[in-house]
C-alpha cells in the first residue's frame, strides 16, 4: 500500500548533514494529546516552537502523513550527537483508538522503510553502535548508544498497543504482518504484585524495562503504585 505524504515544509534554514546514515523512529510522548486532532495539534505546536525541536515527519489521524522540514537537512530532534546523521526523523502522534493506531503503524512503517530505501540506508532496525552503523533506529537507541538525549520512545507506546520490539524489528525488516491482539487480552503480560518498598524505577530495572513503559502499560498519570497493586510488566 502506498500512501500520499501531504508537504507542509516550514520556512526555516536547515544545515547539512555529516552524513545520511539514520532514520530517526520517535514518538510524540505526549499522553494528554490523544483525541481525533493529536496529529493537527503536534504539528501545529511544532510549528510554533521548531527552535526547540523539529522533525521531517508526523503520522497520525487513521494513516496521514505531513512533510513538516527537508529530508536530508539537519533536523534537531533526537540530540547533538546523532542529529548530524539522520536523513529523516519520524514522530507518531498518540491515539486512545484501536483501530487509529493500527492505520497509523502501518503508515509509520512504510514511511520508515520508505524513507531509507530513498537514502540508500538498510531497513534494519537498531542495528550497530554508532552513528556510522547505518539503519532505522529509535530515539531509545540513540539515548543508550550514542548518548546526548535521554528519551526511550517510541518503545513504550508501541509496547502499550500491543506491539514489542522484536514485532517491531520484524515489521521494519521483514514486512508488515497483521497486529497482535490489543494488550489488554488474557496471557499477554507477565504481571507482578506490589509489595513494600518497591518502585517504578525498580521494577524497570528488574524487568529491563523503563518507568515510562510501565505507566504506558498500566496507564499510570504519576510514579505512585501501592502495596499489592497488580501491573503488567512484560509482554509475553
Amino acid at each position: 500500500m502506498n500512501y500520499t505524504i501531504e508537504k507542509r515544509i516550514f520556512s526555516i534554514y536547515q544545515n547539512p548533514l555529516t552524513a545520511s546514515n539514520l532514520i530517526i523512529a520517535h514518538e510524540s510522548g505526549n499522553p494528554n494529546n490523544v483525541g481525533k486532532n493529536s496529529l493537527e495539534n503536534e504539528v501545529s505546536y511544532m510549528q510554533r516552537n521548531w527552535q526547540n525541536a523539529f522533525v521531517s515527519h508526523w503520522v497520525g489521524g487513521g494513516g496521514k502523513i505531513i512533510q513538516i522540514a527537508n529530508t536530508g537537512k539537519v533536523q534537531w530532534g533526537v540530540g547533538p550527537k546523532a542529529n548530524g546523521y539522520a536523513y529523516a526523523q519520524v514522530e507518531l502522534a498518540r491515539t486512545n483508538s484501536r483501530s487509529i493506531f493500527e492505520q497509523d503503524y502501518k503508515a509509520y512503517v512504510w514511511l520508515l522503510q520508505k524513507l531509507a530505501l530513498e537514502a540508500d540506508i538498510p531497513c534494519t532496525l537498531n542495528s550497530g553502535a554508532s552513528v556510522h552503523d547505518k539503519g532505522i533506529k529509535t530515539h531509545f537507541w540513540v539515548s543508550k548508544t550514542v548518548g546526548g538525549t535521554n528519551h526511550t520512545d517510541p518503545d513504550g507506546y508501541l509496547a502499550s498497543w500491543g506491539v514489542s520490539q522484536a514485532r517491531f524489528r520484524q515489521d521494519i525488516e521483514a514486512g508488515l504482518s497483521a497486529l497482535p491482539p490489543l494488550t489488554s487480552a488474557p496471557g499477554t503480560f507477565l504481571l507482578h504484585r506490589v509489595v513494600k518498598g518497591e518502585t517504578l524505577w525498580g521494577l524497570s530495572r528488574k524487568y529491563g524495562t523503563t518507568p515510562a513503559t510501565l505507566k504506558l502499560l498500566n496507564q499510570l498519570s504519576g510514579n505512585l503504585i501501592l502495596i499489592g497493586q497488580q501491573l503488567k510488566v512484560r509482554q509475553y
